[in-house]
């Protein structure tokens, strides 16, 4: 057990873990001193995997001095004792073996006039990201394959209808199909250095270029949050709707109490980069990235 728990443990502090509302995978959850002491909310986690802190209500923490207030114990006291700490590291895994579906084949013109349609070239898009198509298959009819690399290797596989009203739009790989889980990493990251530029799905990716990486939805692991918080500069940049916008500034917040800089982005020329105005793309591009 990670030796922050254990310190809650010894001093009889109550917690919480990812079941309760304001949880999440791979934190632990207290009540803020500053805002919220013998409250029983639980507003202030503390990641497992790198000590940070941060309350949902009044922001990041300095970890040592969140324990110290909290247990009576001296902050440098706390903080012997979480420098040594054994965290919980979320490592790449592999789960299963790769498969592959059926049917893949260059693109068709079908792929083509989608891509074109949203302003992608697809010599660029197969060449750098080793996108296939899909055609009349029995199980993903007429879909671009988008396989998902790690360290140069294809681990894990998604694909996009190119039909309009498709019911889903992405349908990725099973467990079963993948030989490491595409939700403990992030598509793109071959490509990233020093910055990323976090999007939801891969499409958003070809269209800001290297650089960009995608979690896949909105919705993102404790690993792949691990993952984001090791660049120095990490910008957030959602779909423009409501919702995708509360979930962006969600994952800022969070990123927000790791080393570097975060920011969250809302591209005002279209609802994602796919979509916007190539002139705002790559003013995003040169500001972070270049």
């Amino acid at each position: 057990m990670p030796k922050i728990c254990d310190v809650l443990i010894e001093h009889n502090i109550p917690h919480a873990g990812a079941e309760h509302k304001h949880g999440r995978p791979g934190w632990v959850q207290v009540d803020c001193p500053w805002c919220g002491s013998n409250t029983s909310k639980f507003h202030l986690g503390i990641s497992l995997s790198t000590g940070a802190s941060s309350c949902w209500r009044c922001g990041r923490k300095n970890t040592a001095r969140v324990l110290a207030m909290l247990t009576g114990a001296s902050q440098r006291a706390m903080r012997e004792r979480i420098d040594s700490a054994a965290y919980e590291t979320p490592t790449v895994r592999r789960t299963g073996r790769l498969v592959l579906p059926a049917g893949r084949t260059p693109l068709l013109p079908g792929h083509h006039t989608y891509l074109a349609a949203r302003g992608l070239d697809a010599a660029q898009v197969v060449d750098l990201w080793g996108v296939e198509g899909l055609g009349q298959t029995a199980r993903l009819p007429w879909r671009l394959f988008i396989p998902i690399h790690h360290h140069g290797e294809i681990v894990s596989w998604t694909t996009r209808s190119i039909q309009p009203g498709a019911r889903l739009r992405y349908i990725s790989a099973s467990a079963g199909e993948e030989s490491v889980p595409h939700k403990s990493i992030l598509y793109g990251t071959d490509y990233a250095r020093h910055a990323i530029i976090i999007h939801e799905g891969p499409i958003d990716v070809w269209a800001t270029g290297p650089g960009a990486v995608a979690t896949c939805g909105t919705a993102y692991t404790e690993a792949q949050l691990k993952a984001m918080s090791r660049y120095a500069i990490r910008v957030v940049c959602f779909d423009a709707g409501a919702e995708a916008q509360a979930r962006a500034r969600g994952l800022a917040d969070v990123l927000s109490v790791y080393s570097g800089m975060t920011y969250n982005v809302q591209l005002e020329t279209g609802e994602d980069a796919a979509a916007a105005d190539p002139a705002e793309v790559a003013e995003l591009r040169r500001t972070f990235l270049e």
